[in-house]
């Protein structure tokens, strides 16, 4: 199975579902007091300066607006991995080949099905990175990666590989269902 065979269709609406996600989040973070107040706290932090000419309100909202891009980023990279975990499972379900040639393939895209919990595992790390300047939206960053990763990945493993390798192991073994 080459790259020329996946289905591309369903990669190009996982892709627009990532691109809408992050205008979304884009728009809501300008115009939702609450979108923002989940990655800078409270929106009653006053105009202090904070010994460079900066306000820490101003500085506030620099951190907050980065870590809405990494959470951004980091969401928009699990939707990839699971389209493409999809795009896989897709083509190997599509496949003129042989079930016993399927299965060894579909043993051979397990690492599709891990990459949503890879993709987690970096935007908490990540996290750590934003930890300084903004601890609550470091704790939201890297609980809400891990818990999407998790999601993912299960969904894939249990709504898709799960029923192929069971519909490929009966016909192999010569059972039709």
């Amino acid at each position: 199975m080459s790259i020329a065979k996946i289905n591309k269709k369903p990669l190009v609406i996982i892709a627009v579902i990532g691109i809408a996600v992050v205008v979304a989040m884009n728009f809501l973070f300008g115009h939702a007091e609450w979108l923002r107040d989940l990655f800078s706290g409270s929106s009653t932090v006053g105009e202090v300066s904070a010994g460079n000419g900066q306000s820490f309100a101003a500085r506030n909202e620099l951190a907050a607006r980065i870590s809405m891009t990494i959470f951004v980023a980091i969401t928009a990279l699990q939707v990839l991995a699971f389209g493409i975990g999809y795009a896989v499972v897709n083509a190997i379900r599509q496949s003129d080949e042989a079930p016993t040639l399927k299965l060894v393939r579909l043993e051979g895209s397990e690492i599709f099905f891990d990459v949503p919990l890879y993709v987690g595992l970096f935007g908490t790390i990540s996290a750590f990175l934003v930890m300084s300047y903004s601890p609550q939206s470091s704790r939201l960053i890297a609980y809400s990666s891990t818990l999407i990763g998790i999601i993912f990945s299960l969904v894939l493993r249990i709504s898709l590989h799960y029923p192929l390798r069971q519909k490929l192991e009966s016909e192999k073994a010569g059972i039709n269902k």
